[in-house]
């Protein structure tokens, strides 16, 4: 369709020129074969066959598909023996937890004798009695230890023999024993004794063949332990322990 005349175009703002295009596009569409409400048909659309001319402006924006990302298209291949569900070879216990390893309890050493333990040739140790006192000793041939009013002297004797045809020099100063005495769920130490041969724990003395010294270890304990009972006594060096049940 022409517009012809000689009058001259008058000066329009830019909304009045999108109105006038926004008209004539219209116009334009009502005689175009694919706008379904134009005004004149041909035979074409009663036969039934599609008119090859497409009309930029009836929509080939509308009917144009957007392509297909090469990231959405490509789908991965699965592998041969692959399954969608979960996988075929894996524990069905494997969402429980793991049963946690108990470590085992740490077995003691066992208990040796005395005479493994001080080994010492020709003499033979032996554990003889215990008991509760105020003072000790009692006789005069030592310097007497007396417990405080709030305390109670332990007194744990042996005896020391010597089974060999020699005299033996014994000295036990320079060994590092530990003696622990476990008495009514607490733990006690010997004190310093004043014994003339030194008490076991720091036995120094000459025994003669076939003879027998005594020695003691005294533990000073609160006067409430009197008479306690069940008590043992533990005597280690390096490795090696004897348990005594007093």
């Amino acid at each position: 369709m022409m517009l012809v005349g000689c009058a001259e175009l008058p000066d329009i703002t830019d909304q009045q020129g999108n109105l006038v295009a926004e008209y004539a596009g219209g116009v334009l569409l009502r005689y175009s074969s694919k706008y379904a409400y134009r005004l004149v048909k041909n035979d074409a659309d009663e036969d039934g066959v599609e008119d090859s001319a497409t009309d930029a402006a009836s929509g080939a924006a509308a009917t144009m598909e957007p392509l297909a990302s090469p990231e959405a298209s490509a789908s991965p291949s699965p592998e041969p023996g692959a399954s969608a569900g979960p996988d075929a070879t894996s524990d069905p216990n494997a969402s429980e937890a793991p049963e946690e390893s108990v470590a085992p309890e740490p077995t003691e050493e066992p208990s040796v004798s005395l005479d493994e333990l001080y080994h010492i040739k020709g003499l033979k140790f032996s554990y003889v009695s215990s008991s509760y006192s105020n003072r000790y000793p009692s006789s005069d041939d030592a310097i007497e230890i007396t417990a405080p009013a709030d305390k109670v002297l332990y007194i744990v004797n042996f005896k020391v023999k010597n089974t060999g045809s020699k005299a033996i020099r014994v000295n036990l100063t320079g060994r590092p024993f530990h003696y622990e005495l476990s008495v009514g769920g607490d733990t006690a130490l010997p004190t310093l004794s004043l014994l003339p041969n030194g008490g076991l724990n720091y036995l120094m003395t000459t025994i003669k063949p076939g003879k027998t010294e005594k020695a003691s270890l005294i533990f000073n304990l609160d006067r409430d332990k009197k008479g306690t009972k069940g008590n043992t006594l533990s005597i280690t060096e390096g490795e090696k322990t004897a348990v005594i049940e007093l």
